[in-house]
């Protein structure tokens, strides 16, 4: 996986089971279904965190953004 220091910072302060939930709820624009996702990439867009990951079903990119407080 490849984070960013500072995407890094901020997923270490996410509860085990808030980061399950994160995962299994990517939405795939190619099965048009929320999928889980296998995380492969994680940054910092515009005061939200970006989970970059592949779909479980199909493999295509998902992006889950999550915005920062």
């Amino acid at each position: 996986m490849t984070f960013t220091a500072e995407a890094q910072a901020v997923w270490d302060k996410v509860p085990e089971a808030t980061r399950a939930k994160l995962l299994d709820s990517g939405f795939c624009a190619h099965c048009l279904a929320k999928k889980h996702f296998d995380l492969v990439e994680a940054e910092i867009r515009d005061r939200s965190l970006a989970l970059i990951g592949k779909c479980g079903s199909c493999g295509h990119r998902v992006v889950r953004l999550i915005e920062l407080d």
